[in-house]
Order: C-alpha cells, then structure tokens, then sequence
C-alpha cells in the first residue's frame, strides 16, 4: 500500500511539475495583420483593381495564418477597435517605431503590415513582419508581379515562413527560396511553354515509306530494309516507323541510316524480326515520339529554383501536346541526374532503352528580365541534334521577376 502510495503521489508531483512547462509549449503568439493599402495608379483603381483589395489581401493572410496552428490571430474587427481607442490609423500598423506601443495595446506579439504598389506594367506587394518585443522589422519582402492569380501563393508562403518564425525565432532558409518563385510572370511562363510545345511539333516530320526486304538470318542489327517514299530527307536515325498489314499492326521498326536508296532499320521493342515482310507499308502518322527533359542551365541567373519551376511547368503542359508525350518517370529522373549537364552514349542508352526518344536539354540566355530559350533537342539513339527551339519574348519575365 505505502508503495502504491509513494507512486501515486510522484505522478502527482511530476504533472505538477510538469504542468507549467505544457502549458508554456501550448502557447500561441499573438499576431495582428493590418489591411494592404493600394498606392498609385489614381485613387480607386490599381490595374483595374478595386481599391479595397489589399483588404482582401490582408483577410486571405490571417485566414492562412491561422491554418498553420502557429498563433493567435487577431480579428480585424479586434485590431479596428483597439486602434481607434488610441487614435492609431491602420496605415501604421507595419511602423517599427510605434510597434511597441501599438503591440501592447493590442496584446500582440507580431505586428505584419504592408501596401500596393501600382507600376506601369507590374505592381510591387510590399510587406514586413514587426517583433513587437524588439520593436524591429524582423522580415521584410517587396514581390514584384504581374499575374494576381500569383497572389495566393505568395500569401500561402508568406504565412508559412511566419509560421516557421514562430516557431524557431527565425525566418530561416526557405525565405529566399520560394519567393522567387512567388514573383514569375505566369502567363509569360505558360507562352513560353507553349513555344517550346509548338516548335517539337512542328519540327516533327511526316514519313511513309514501304518494306523492300527482311533478312532474318542477318548477324548483327539493321536487318530491314525500308524504301522511303514520304519524308525521305527529314527523319533522323532513331525516328520510328508503325508496320501494318492492311488495317492490323505488325510492329514497329526503329530507322538507323542510309544505305543507297534504302533506309536501314531494326524491329522495335517485342516485334520479332521475322515479323515483317516485304511490301508491307510503314508510316510515323501514329509515332507519338516521348521527350524527356534533361540538363536546362540559366546561363545569366543560375536560378536553379527557376529552372526546376519551369520544367515542372512545361511536363505539365506537355501532357496536353497532340503529337508526342513527355516523360514524367522516376528512373528516367535518375539517369538525367546522373549524366549531368554532358551528354554521355553509355547514359543516352539507358534513356533509348527506357522508350525516350527526344531529349530536350539547352540554357536560358540574357541577364534577368531579358532572357531567352536556346534548347536542342537530340536523339536518344545517337545522342545528334535533330532540331533546334529558340525563343525570345522581348521580355520573357517582368523586371525583377524570374526568367
């Protein structure tokens, strides 16, 4: 019994003990964001936006804020009363110099203010973070955008590096990482896309031709021989040729080069050479080549966040593209990572063997804000250039801003 005794008091005088520092770790700061006032661009409109959006800015951010589970966020309807009690204007909420009285009348730790800035082709977003403690600007950030639909990034990431200095009294790393991001121009982003996507289609050519003879007891490759009819001067070695027998598919056959009149070829993926047969008719009207992207360098910048953003982007829309399909495979990925910005056979092997037939690999050229695509795209099989993209907006990305 004494035991048993001697035990329940402990427990006791450990949850007492340990009761305080719980309650310490439960703890919310307490956080108060005033509206983003609009400036410039006349009175009420900003780029045709209502006056009051930095109002609607500023509700958007205590909404994440509060999702994060890292304060107490303060109304604006708590933050409105106690400012006109102490004849305080919204307008200085973000000022470091009255942070500390204005944090205590609000029984705030953390103050955000901010505004919008209205430029003749982009608007600046500027915001900062007061430590009412310190009665320092502890973080501060101008985005330059184009695209409000970026907006709610911008706040969703805002909200997370506050959340991160909440909890670690740094904004750390991810600061500098995902703002960049945030500022990219995303209709310039998708243009760029689409010239990418349009250029490998229309660089694709149209090739017919008809199997002249099969040698099945051929030691070694290249075992087909195909008379070109259609397309003769614009395939490349790699390019692939459908074989049908009237309306039903035979196989597939891979061309290799030219010998005489004849194009030579190999039976692709599964097919049996002794599949094929003279006279049947080979076409590329249902070749769907797959384009993988590999090494992009941001010449100028060496923006690697961009660079990753981009790519993400243009598999994305890529998917959508009606003559070729793009390569999205984890261990497609690992061979690109290995093989590095040089090109390598052993590596474009891997890839051909994989089912990648394109890969699109190239640099971004031009200082920030005028920058330009300059791609190749090269054929896994012998790794030969088998067209070019290029592509320069004027102003691929606003100033300031990504690309």
């Amino acid at each position: 019994m004494k035991r048993a005794a001697l035990l329940s008091l402990l427990s006791l005088l450990i949850l007492a003990l340990a009761s305080p520092a719980m309650a310490q770790e439960k703890k919310k700061l307490r956080i108060a964001v005033g509206d983003f006032f609009t400036k410039g661009g006349g009175e009420n409109v900003c780029r045709g936006w209502p006056s009051n959006y930095g109002q609607t800015a500023a509700a958007s951010l205590r909404s994440r804020l509060a999702e994060t589970g890292a304060f107490t966020v303060l109304s604006r309807e708590q933050i409105l009363k106690v400012l006109k009690e102490h004849e305080i204007s919204m307008t200085g909420l973000g000022d470091a110099e009255n942070a500390k009285a204005t944090g205590q009348f609000l029984q705030a730790d953390l103050i955000v203010g901010g505004d919008f800035l209205c430029q003749p082709n982009y608007f600046e977003f500027n915001i900062n973070l007061v430590d009412v403690e310190k009665a320092e600007i502890v973080w501060a950030k101008v985005y330059e955008m184009k695209d409000v639909s970026k907006m709610n990034v911008t706040l969703k990431n805002i909200a997370k590096l506050m959340a991160d200095y909440a909890k670690t009294g740094s904004m750390g790393k991810s600061a500098g990482e995902t703002e960049d991001l945030a500022m990219i121009d995303t209709k310039i982003m998708t243009a760029a896309a689409e010239a990418v996507i349009e250029t490998i289609q229309q660089a694709l050519p149209r090739v017919a031709g008809v199997i002249d003879d099969v040698n099945v007891y051929a030691e070694g490759k290249a075992p087909i021989k195909v008379k070109i009819s259609a397309g003769g001067n614009q395939w490349w070695p790699g390019f692939k040729l459908q074989v049908k027998n009237g309306e039903d598919e035979v196989g597939w056959i891979v061309l290799k080069k030219k010998a005489g009149s004849f194009v030579e070829a190999d039976a692709d993926g599964e097919a049996e050479v002794s599949s094929f047969e003279k006279g049947l008719k080979a076409s590329s009207e249902e070749y769907k080549p797959k384009v993988a992207i590999g090494y992009i360098k941001d010449m100028d910048e060496a923006n690697e966040k961009l660079v990753e953003f981009f790519k993400e982007g243009l598999i994305k829309a890529m998917k959508e593209a009606e003559k070729f399909e793009p390569v999205d495979d984890s261990s497609v990925e690992k061979i690109l990572d290995k093989m590095g910005e040089k090109t390598n056979k052993k590596e474009l092997e891997k890839l051909f063997k994989k089912g990648v037939d394109i890969l699109l690999t190239g640099r971004f050229v031009g200082p920030k804000g005028e920058r330009r695509i300059d791609f190749e795209a090269l054929s896994t099989f012998d790794g030969k250039a088998v067209f070019k993209i290029r592509w320069d907006s004027g102003r691929i990305f606003g100033k300031g801003n990504g690309l």
